[in-house]
Protein backbone atom coordinates (compact mmCIF):
# COMPACT_ATOMS: atom_id res chain seq x y z
CA UNK A 1 0.00 0.00 0.00
CA UNK A 2 1.48 3.26 -1.06
CA UNK A 3 1.29 5.03 2.34
CA UNK A 4 3.10 8.25 1.16
CA UNK A 5 1.20 8.70 -1.62
CA UNK A 6 -2.35 8.75 0.29
CA UNK A 7 -0.63 11.00 3.27
CA UNK A 8 -0.43 13.66 0.34
CA UNK A 9 -3.56 12.98 -1.39
CA UNK A 10 -5.54 12.74 1.88
CA UNK A 11 -6.59 16.19 2.37
CA UNK A 12 -7.95 16.50 -1.50
CA UNK A 13 -9.69 13.07 -1.21
CA UNK A 14 -11.89 14.10 1.95
CA UNK A 15 -12.84 17.68 -0.36
CA UNK A 16 -14.21 15.80 -2.81
CA UNK A 17 -15.46 12.55 -1.17
CA UNK A 18 -16.24 13.39 2.56
CA UNK A 19 -19.94 11.72 1.97
CA UNK A 20 -21.04 8.67 2.86
CA UNK A 21 -21.02 6.18 -0.45
CA UNK A 22 -24.76 5.90 -1.53
CA UNK A 23 -24.16 2.69 -3.56
CA UNK A 24 -22.59 1.00 -0.27
CA UNK A 25 -25.55 2.39 2.05
CA UNK A 26 -28.12 0.75 -0.67
CA UNK A 27 -25.81 -2.45 -0.32
CA UNK A 28 -26.12 -2.38 2.99
CA UNK A 29 -29.64 -1.65 3.94
CA UNK A 30 -30.50 -4.46 1.25
CA UNK A 31 -28.24 -6.74 3.33
CA UNK A 32 -30.38 -5.11 6.74
CA UNK A 33 -33.16 -6.00 5.18
CA UNK A 34 -32.35 -9.71 5.36
CA UNK A 35 -32.40 -10.09 8.60
CA UNK A 36 -28.37 -9.78 8.82
CA UNK A 37 -26.56 -7.04 11.25
CA UNK A 38 -23.19 -6.26 12.35
CA UNK A 39 -23.42 -6.66 15.88
CA UNK A 40 -20.01 -6.97 18.03
CA UNK A 41 -16.87 -5.55 16.90
CA UNK A 42 -16.27 -4.68 13.92
CA UNK A 43 -13.24 -3.45 11.24
CA UNK A 44 -13.43 -0.84 8.38
CA UNK A 45 -10.32 -1.66 6.81
CA UNK A 46 -8.66 1.19 4.82
CA UNK A 47 -11.17 3.26 6.37
CA UNK A 48 -9.64 6.58 4.82
CA UNK A 49 -11.81 9.63 6.20
CA UNK A 50 -14.10 7.67 8.15
CA UNK A 51 -16.73 8.74 5.33
CA UNK A 52 -18.28 5.21 5.78
CA UNK A 53 -18.55 5.04 9.26
CA UNK A 54 -22.19 5.86 9.21
CA UNK A 55 -23.36 2.81 7.32
CA UNK A 56 -21.24 0.34 9.85
CA UNK A 57 -22.29 1.83 12.94
CA UNK A 58 -25.09 0.42 15.54
CA UNK A 59 -26.18 0.81 18.45
CA UNK A 60 -25.53 -2.72 19.58
CA UNK A 61 -21.52 -2.44 17.94
CA UNK A 62 -18.71 -0.81 18.21
CA UNK A 63 -16.51 0.04 14.84
CA UNK A 64 -12.35 -0.01 14.75
CA UNK A 65 -11.23 2.15 11.81
CA UNK A 66 -7.75 1.22 10.21
CA UNK A 67 -5.84 2.78 8.14
CA UNK A 68 -1.68 3.14 7.21
CA UNK A 69 -2.40 7.00 6.28
CA UNK A 70 -1.88 9.19 9.44
CA UNK A 71 -2.91 11.87 7.49
CA UNK A 72 -6.37 9.99 6.56
CA UNK A 73 -6.82 9.28 10.20
CA UNK A 74 -6.48 12.64 11.69
CA UNK A 75 -9.54 13.91 8.64
CA UNK A 76 -11.07 10.44 10.31
CA UNK A 77 -11.20 11.65 14.08
CA UNK A 78 -12.24 15.39 13.03
CA UNK A 79 -14.88 13.54 10.89
CA UNK A 80 -16.12 11.83 13.94
CA UNK A 81 -17.57 15.56 15.70
CA UNK A 82 -18.12 16.70 12.15
CA UNK A 83 -20.51 14.16 10.77
CA UNK A 84 -24.34 14.56 11.10
CA UNK A 85 -24.94 11.03 10.31
CA UNK A 86 -23.16 10.35 13.46
CA UNK A 87 -24.14 10.47 17.19
CA UNK A 88 -22.70 12.93 19.32
CA UNK A 89 -20.99 10.10 21.31
CA UNK A 90 -19.09 8.21 18.72
CA UNK A 91 -16.30 8.66 19.61
CA UNK A 92 -16.76 5.94 22.39
CA UNK A 93 -17.44 3.45 19.84
CA UNK A 94 -15.49 4.09 17.19
CA UNK A 95 -11.44 3.88 17.95
CA UNK A 96 -8.68 4.50 15.37
CA UNK A 97 -5.84 2.56 14.49
CA UNK A 98 -2.58 3.11 12.31
CA UNK A 99 -2.02 0.16 10.73
CA UNK A 100 -0.66 -2.07 7.60
CA UNK A 101 -3.94 -3.96 6.85
CA UNK A 102 -1.42 -6.62 6.13
CA UNK A 103 0.19 -6.78 9.90
CA UNK A 104 -2.81 -5.57 11.96
CA UNK A 105 -2.19 -5.71 15.87
CA UNK A 106 -5.67 -7.79 16.67
CA UNK A 107 -5.48 -11.36 18.43
CA UNK A 108 -7.73 -14.02 15.79
CA UNK A 109 -11.03 -14.80 16.30
CA UNK A 110 -12.07 -11.50 18.26
CA UNK A 111 -13.47 -9.88 15.36
CA UNK A 112 -17.49 -10.15 14.69
CA UNK A 113 -17.12 -8.37 11.03
CA UNK A 114 -14.97 -6.90 8.74
CA UNK A 115 -15.61 -4.39 6.50
CA UNK A 116 -13.51 -3.57 3.39
CA UNK A 117 -14.78 -1.22 1.08
CA UNK A 118 -12.37 -0.11 -2.05
CA UNK A 119 -9.37 -1.41 0.14
CA UNK A 120 -7.84 -4.44 -1.15
CA UNK A 121 -7.93 -3.55 -4.65
CA UNK A 122 -4.81 -1.46 -4.13
CA UNK A 123 -3.00 -4.34 -2.63
CA UNK A 124 -0.17 -5.82 -5.13
CA UNK A 125 0.55 -9.62 -6.33
CA UNK A 126 -1.37 -12.51 -5.80
CA UNK A 127 0.62 -13.80 -2.71
CA UNK A 128 0.30 -10.79 -0.71
CA UNK A 129 -3.70 -10.71 -1.63
CA UNK A 130 -4.29 -14.48 -0.56
CA UNK A 131 -2.39 -13.48 2.18
CA UNK A 132 -4.93 -10.52 3.59
CA UNK A 133 -7.56 -12.79 3.01
CA UNK A 134 -6.48 -15.58 5.13
CA UNK A 135 -5.58 -13.02 7.90
CA UNK A 136 -8.66 -11.59 8.04
CA UNK A 137 -10.66 -14.67 8.03
CA UNK A 138 -8.28 -15.61 11.16
CA UNK A 139 -9.34 -12.49 12.99
CA UNK A 140 -12.98 -13.35 12.20
CA UNK A 141 -14.86 -15.29 14.88
CA UNK A 142 -16.99 -18.25 13.32
CA UNK A 143 -20.34 -16.91 11.71
CA UNK A 144 -18.61 -13.49 11.26
CA UNK A 145 -19.43 -11.45 8.45
CA UNK A 146 -16.28 -9.98 5.42
CA UNK A 147 -17.83 -7.29 3.53
CA UNK A 148 -16.06 -5.65 0.34
CA UNK A 149 -16.10 -3.96 -2.57
CA UNK A 150 -13.38 -4.34 -5.87
CA UNK A 151 -13.48 -2.67 -8.53
CA UNK A 152 -14.33 -4.77 -11.87
CA UNK A 153 -11.72 -5.74 -14.28
CA UNK A 154 -14.15 -5.46 -17.06
CA UNK A 155 -16.50 -2.58 -16.28
CA UNK A 156 -17.38 -0.90 -19.56
CA UNK A 157 -15.00 2.20 -19.13
CA UNK A 158 -11.83 -0.57 -19.11
CA UNK A 159 -12.90 -3.60 -20.88
CA UNK A 160 -11.35 -2.81 -23.70
CA UNK A 161 -7.99 -1.63 -22.36
CA UNK A 162 -7.54 -5.34 -20.29
CA UNK A 163 -8.59 -7.27 -23.32
CA UNK A 164 -5.68 -5.61 -25.16
CA UNK A 165 -3.39 -5.47 -22.08
CA UNK A 166 -4.15 -10.13 -22.16
CA UNK A 167 -3.37 -10.05 -25.67
CA UNK A 168 0.21 -7.72 -25.73
CA UNK A 169 1.37 -9.68 -22.66
CA UNK A 170 0.56 -13.24 -24.10
CA UNK A 171 2.18 -12.47 -27.46
CA UNK A 172 4.79 -9.07 -26.55
CA UNK A 173 7.60 -9.81 -24.56
CA UNK A 174 9.00 -6.07 -24.99
CA UNK A 175 5.25 -5.23 -23.36
CA UNK A 176 5.07 -7.37 -20.81
CA UNK A 177 8.52 -6.36 -19.49
CA UNK A 178 7.56 -2.70 -19.91
CA UNK A 179 4.34 -3.39 -17.28
CA UNK A 180 6.62 -5.43 -15.31
CA UNK A 181 9.13 -3.07 -14.74
CA UNK A 182 6.62 -0.43 -14.06
CA UNK A 183 5.45 -2.39 -11.24
CA UNK A 184 2.27 -3.48 -13.00
CA UNK A 185 2.92 -7.53 -12.96
CA UNK A 186 -0.25 -9.06 -13.41
CA UNK A 187 -3.09 -9.17 -15.47
CA UNK A 188 -5.55 -7.00 -14.00
CA UNK A 189 -2.91 -4.45 -12.45
CA UNK A 190 -3.44 -0.51 -13.62
CA UNK A 191 -2.39 2.94 -12.45
CA UNK A 192 -5.58 4.82 -12.43
CA UNK A 193 -5.01 8.91 -12.01
CA UNK A 194 -6.00 11.20 -9.12
CA UNK A 195 -5.86 14.99 -10.05
CA UNK A 196 -5.23 17.24 -7.24
CA UNK A 197 -7.41 20.65 -7.45
CA UNK A 198 -5.49 23.03 -6.06
CA UNK A 199 -2.28 22.15 -8.04
CA UNK A 200 -3.86 20.18 -11.22
CA UNK A 201 -1.21 18.03 -10.50
CA UNK A 202 -1.99 14.43 -11.31
CA UNK A 203 -0.71 11.17 -9.04
CA UNK A 204 -1.04 7.39 -10.14
CA UNK A 205 -2.41 4.87 -7.45
CA UNK A 206 -1.86 1.27 -7.87
CA UNK A 207 -5.39 -0.69 -8.37
CA UNK A 208 -5.54 -4.56 -9.14
CA UNK A 209 -8.74 -5.10 -11.12
CA UNK A 210 -10.89 -8.18 -10.38
CA UNK A 211 -12.71 -11.04 -12.94
CA UNK A 212 -15.74 -12.20 -11.52
CA UNK A 213 -13.81 -15.92 -11.00
CA UNK A 214 -10.50 -14.14 -9.53
CA UNK A 215 -12.72 -12.10 -7.01
CA UNK A 216 -14.53 -15.49 -5.94
CA UNK A 217 -11.49 -17.94 -5.88
CA UNK A 218 -9.77 -15.39 -3.55
CA UNK A 219 -12.25 -15.95 -1.21
CA UNK A 220 -12.61 -19.72 -1.19
CA UNK A 221 -12.09 -19.94 2.38
CA UNK A 222 -15.67 -18.29 2.92
CA UNK A 223 -19.06 -19.08 2.08
CA UNK A 224 -20.32 -16.07 -0.18
CA UNK A 225 -23.60 -15.04 0.31
CA UNK A 226 -24.20 -12.20 -1.71
CA UNK A 227 -22.47 -11.32 -4.87
CA UNK A 228 -23.43 -8.39 -7.12
CA UNK A 229 -22.12 -5.81 -9.68
CA UNK A 230 -23.07 -2.15 -8.39
CA UNK A 231 -22.26 1.07 -8.22
CA UNK A 232 -19.48 3.89 -10.33
CA UNK A 233 -20.64 6.17 -13.30
CA UNK A 234 -21.89 2.56 -15.04
CA UNK A 235 -23.95 1.24 -12.25
CA UNK A 236 -21.81 -1.93 -12.10
CA UNK A 237 -18.08 -0.94 -11.94
CA UNK A 238 -17.47 -2.88 -8.92
CA UNK A 239 -18.40 -6.00 -6.82
CA UNK A 240 -20.09 -5.96 -4.07
CA UNK A 241 -19.55 -9.34 -1.73
CA UNK A 242 -20.95 -10.19 1.68
CA UNK A 243 -19.18 -13.64 2.87
CA UNK A 244 -19.29 -15.14 6.05
CA UNK A 245 -16.59 -17.48 7.89
CA UNK A 246 -18.35 -20.67 8.56
CA UNK A 247 -16.38 -23.28 10.51
CA UNK A 248 -16.99 -26.80 9.25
Amino acid sequence: MEKDLYNFLAKDYHKKRSKPWKDLETFVKEIKEKEISFTGYNIDLGCANGRNFSAFLQPNNKLIGVDNSFEFLKIARDHLKSDNNLPKNSSNFIQLILSDILFLPIRPNVIQNIFSIATIHHIKGKTQLNYAISQFNRLLRNKGYFLLTVWRKYQKNYRSYFIKDKIKRLFNPKYRKTQINLGLNEYGDKFVPWTLSAEKKTYNRFYHFFSNNEIKKLLNEYIILEFKKMGGPNKKDNFFILAQKVIK
